[in-house]
């Protein structure tokens, strides 16, 4: 399956992936009641990118809120595609509300971690 797509939710995020375009969104809020059973689907998904012949893999991630099993679930991720980068071009992108501090400090949090392959990225807060 070379694309991915699960809809959003009140309570889970919209996820899009393409092994076609090395590129995967995650955007909204995460709180499932099952966090290994909603993200498993997505996590079979990326384990077809990461053994895929895609060089370039570009992650967008807009998480205004996530309870504690997404927050590993989204360590697991990254540091799976930090060990990719040796054979391929790997870049993750953390945005977040301009007004959001604990986004923001998530996202240092995550650099610190994996370092220059995560860019942070404030955006102007728009109310919904």
């Amino acid at each position: 399956m070379s694309e991915f797509y699960r809809k959003e939710t009140h309570r889970t995020p919209l996820i899009k992936g393409s092994i076609r375009k090395g590129e995967i969104s995650i955007i909204g809020r995460s709180l499932p009641e099952d966090a290994k059973e909603f993200f498993l689907p997505f996590r079979d998904w990326l384990l077809e990118l990461f053994v895929s012949d895609t060089k370039e893999i570009n992650v967008y991630l807009e998480i205004e809120y996530f309870n504690t099993a997404t927050s590993k679930i989204i360590i697991d991720m990254l540091l799976s595609l930090e060990k990719l980068r040796v054979n391929k071009s790997v870049s993750v992108i953390w945005a977040y509300d301009e007004d959001d501090l604990e986004m923001e400090e998530t996202g240092h949090d995550f650099v610190s971690l994996l370092g220059d392959m995560v860019t942070l990225q404030s955006k102007p807060f728009v109310p919904k």
